[in-house]
């Protein structure tokens, strides 16, 4: 049966984590799901481990990566604390795993249905986009478990909505709706249930019709400005840019615009 919040075809072809994450290839998409509906999605050991493994799977064939939760009550519900097995995997092997999708080269987008709260906040937030539902909401319930967030796990919320809505939701503790979100910038979009989808895929599929040095110029240039000025490698800017116009790639967006046609780009 199809999960409410997976996109009819689109069952996966392979799992990882024990069965925990799902992974489908198709036309250059990836999408990649979390799959313990009866824990609300939330992660454990093996379900970051094998989150690693079907990121490395899609990466040689996949253009654009979906990243999504089954079962419409919960992208993810957090970190199944119970699943780690010592203060190592808690925290640093955690994060460490989170990094892997923050610095992933392939555009990735988060579609969010229900809950997104603790590590499944900071999972979104390590997306390059995020889609949501109206029926979505958001939080961070530290306080109230009597946790801290570190450096890295609070640095891309204060980049994204700034230190005092942080605060607010560290603070309080309290969950946001899928609007409230959208207005703070945790989102960058809201549909309702039975379009979220539809416009998933299609924002993907003009992702992967677009031409994948050019795209990797961009991801990795926005990486070196969000740098600190002292860390930033300005050669490597240059060098991405000289390889885009140097590109079949360059030549066909050319000639395709020249001939009023779509191109048909293959990434060299």
């Amino acid at each position: 049966m199809t999960e409410p919040n997976f996109p009819p075809g689109w069952v996966p072809d392979q799992t990882f984590g024990d069965g925990r994450i799902g992974l489908t290839l198709r036309d250059g998409i990836a999408v990649l799901a979390v799959q313990i509906p009866h824990k609300m999605n939330a992660l454990d050991v093996q379900a970051t481990k094998g989150m690693v493994d079907a990121l490395d799977a899609a990466r040689a064939e996949a253009r654009v990566l979906i990243f999504t939760g089954i079962g419409g009550k919960a992208f993810i519900s957090g970190a199944d604390i119970g699943g780690f097995d010592t203060e190592r995997e808690q925290g640093n092997s955690f994060l460490d795993r989170q990094q892997v999708l923050a610095n992933y080269p392939i555009p990735t987008i988060a579609v969010i249905r229900g809950y997104c709260i603790g590590g499944g906040l900071m999972t979104a937030l390590n997306c390059d986009f995020r889609l949501a539902g109206e029926d979505a909401s958001f939080g961070i319930p530290a306080a109230k478990l009597g946790i801290a967030y570190g450096f890295e796990g609070l640095s891309r919320l204060v980049e994204v909505a700034g230190p005092a809505k942080t605060r607010y939701l560290l603070y309080s503790g309290d969950r946001v709706s899928a609007r409230t979100a959208l207005t703070w910038g945790l989102v960058e979009q809201v549909y309702g249930a039975e379009t979220l989808w539809d416009e998933a895929l299609a924002l993907a599929r003009r992702i992967a019709d677009n031409a994948p040095l050019s795209i990797r110029a961009t991801n990795q240039t926005v990486a070196q400005i969000m740098r600190d000025p002292e860390d930033r490698d300005m050669e490597v800017i240059k060098e991405l840019s000289r390889l885009c116009q140097t590109s079949a790639d360059f030549r066909e967006g050319r000639d395709a615009f020249r001939e009023k046609r779509a191109p048909k780009f293959t990434g060299e």
